[in-house]
């Protein structure tokens, strides 16, 4: 019999950020520099380093499959299926401003997050 305790829920999410992100906060993000908050909500939001993003899910055409990368006996690359999923979470760039300035000022918001959920055996 197999206890609760021994199923951990895991969420995959795949981020693809256009423009106004610098590459090098990428290079070096890690789990530490990323969080992603209210997953589960209607407007999800996304920091990394010092950027903040804010999304909402939609369905997508098609399937999105991910493939992990791993290595058989011989030290040869194989792709093993993940996980997939039918929703995408689009977000767009979120900018702190002074309440005093004119709220008409279009901001460029352009990117695209996956959002996947798998469950794994520990």
């Amino acid at each position: 019999m197999e206890h609760e305790e021994d199923w951990d829920e895991e969420q995959l999410v795949i981020v693809e950020l256009d423009g106004l992100l610098e590459q090098e906060v990428l290079s070096k993000a890690t789990t530490e520099h990323c969080r992603l908050l209210g997953i589960d909500t209607d407007e999800p939001v996304l920091q990394i380093g010092p950027y903040t993003f804010v999304g909402h899910y939609e369905d997508v055409i098609g399937t999105h499959c991910i493939f992990e990368e791993t290595f058989n006996n011989n030290n040869e690359k194989k792709f093993q299926f993940k996980a997939k999923t039918n929703k995408c979470l689009k977000m767009g760039r979120a900018f702190l401003r002074d309440k005093s300035q004119s709220h008409d000022q279009d901001w460029p918001m352009v990117s695209l997050v996956l959002w996947v959920q798998t469950y794994r055996e520990t």
